[in-house]
């Protein structure tokens, strides 16, 4: 676009030194214009929130100035009316203001200011200093135009030393932003009072050591985004593994405490003199944890629905006492929002590590409804207890007692199962021996669709499915 505007079209081959020297700086220009955007953008995918969106554009900003300038000025050379002019400098002081604007939030957004931020500014400051050699200024250079080109190396200068003032470049970066600043400034000087000069050769030069510094410092830059994205790619394939490999572990710590009492089930199921009544729960009991077993492996996952919590835990618990335990249930006929299979994992779970943990076979199940849209069910044991250094990191995974014989995966399942079906697992306070463990389970939302009148003017819980 630079090109065309100037010459209405690529000059020729044949075309005078002039011409060739300034297509040259017209592509340049737009090397750095496209480096100062591509920053600019690949920061503010980094740094998503919009404030710190115009910071990390601070560069784009600066380039973006100077081209909104230099486009009308090449394409109206001189002489210039004074309106022309006047529309300029209003170009160039809101350029300026934008580039304030976004300078103030550096302070509050100091962790944007990274490589791509620095790659980013110098990009720009290099556009902006190739774009003022573009500007046609006639024999000599007006006042006004001094002012335009003033106002624009004001704005590189002010931002490139509000960037090094608050310290927020790292290596080399700093002393390359300072020595930008004093280039563009030379800059600045020779083309408001004429080219053509010893120092035009000098700083055209020194313009464009600079600029292949800030080019091998966005190739590092380049270089480092690549290795972090590999490093963040192979974080997550073994974050992935390990979730695997978490979920497996899970699965089996579950499937070893259904199958022990599966078998124990099995063994009784052979006795002979087990009475009839007995024998039909042991099979509705092995029935069901074959179900659950067989959904466990297959990835089942059925939704949260209301449970009979009279009927449920009589069920739970039979397979607990299949396991030679000694289990006690205290229960108010309350009906909780969740899934059954879940429900059994946790209690299951929490009795297994009383035996495994706390050395008892022995343990109390109460349900209590402590409001309208809650219910918890407690579960005590009369075993060892679990000691205070360790009450805060029981539910984390992976942590057990040095003298425990699992794997520190039960708890932390248990409590992530409970709080999908929107309650929580806590350890209560400790009073007496053992430990008490609360699953505060939703109530089911009532309506008129689900409320039934019995005959002797009872309200009823409809169970669905």
């Amino acid at each position: 676009m630079l090109a065309w505007t100037s010459w209405g079209g690529v000059p020729p081959v044949s075309s005078t030194d002039a011409e060739a020297r300034t297509l040259v700086a017209a592509v340049v220009s737009c090397v750095f214009v496209a480096g100062a955007v591509l920053a600019a953008v690949m920061g503010c995918r980094r740094h998503a929130r919009a404030h710190e969106g115009w910071v990390v554009g601070v560069g784009a900003l600066i380039a973006a100035q100077a081209l909104l300038v230099t486009l009308p000025a090449i394409a109206n050379p001189p002489p210039r009316a004074t309106l022309e002019l006047v529309a300029l400098l209003v170009i160039g002081l809101v350029g300026l203001a934008s580039v304030m604007g976004a300078l103030t939030a550096l302070p509050g957004a100091r962790a944007v200011a990274d490589d791509v931020f620095a790659v980013g500014l110098g990009m720009g400051l290099l556009a902006a200093g190739h774009l003022l050699l573009l500007i046609p200024q006639g024999a000599a250079a007006s006042v006004p135009m001094q002012l335009l080109i003033g106002l624009l190396v004001l704005t590189q200068v002010a931002a490139a030393a509000i960037v090094v003032s608050q310290r927020v470049l790292v290596g080399l970066m700093t002393p390359l932003v300072v020595l930008t600043a004093v280039v563009l400034t030379a800059l600045g000087v020779v083309v408001g009072l004429g080219r053509d000069t010893a120092w035009d050769t000098l700083v055209s030069l020194a313009l464009a050591a600079v600029g292949a510094a800030w080019l091998a410092a966005a190739w590092q830059c380049l270089n480092r985004g690549v290795d972090r994205a590999a490093a963040r790619r192979d974080a997550e394939i073994t974050e992935a593994q390990q979730a695997t490999i978490r979920d497996q572990r899970e699965r089996m710590h579950e499937l070893r405490s259904t199958v022990a009492g599966l078998v124990n089930g099995s063994e009784l199921l052979d006795h002979a003199d087990i009475s009839l009544e007995a024998r039909l729960r042991l099979w509705e009991s092995v029935r069901r944890e074959l179900g659950r077993m067989q959904r466990l492996l297959s990835d089942e996952s059925r939704p949260a629905t209301p449970v009979d919590l009279d009927e449920a835990l009589v069920l739970i618990l039979e397979l607990q006492r299949l396991k030679g335990r000694q289990v006690e249930l205290h229960t108010t006929g309350d009906t909780v929002q969740a899934r059954y299979d879940s429900l059994a994992e946790v209690v299951n779970i929490l009795m297994d590590n009383a035996a495994t943990h706390g050395g008892t076979d022995s343990s109390v199940v109460e349900v209590v409804r402590r409001d309208e849209e809650t219910v918890d069910i407690t579960v005590t044991d009369f075993g060892r207890g679990i000691p205070e250094q360790e009450r805060q990191r029981i539910f984390e995974w992976g942590e057990h007692g040095d003298d425990s014989p699992g794997e520190g995966i039960g708890l932390h399942l248990a409590q992530r199962l409970v709080a999908q079906d929107g309650g929580s697992l806590r350890l209560a306070e400790a009073k007496g021996v053992g430990s008490s463990f609360v699953i505060s389970l939703p109530a089911p939302r009532t309506s008129t669709e689900n409320d039934l009148v019995d005959e002797d003017g009872h309200v009823s819980w409809r169970r669905s499915g």
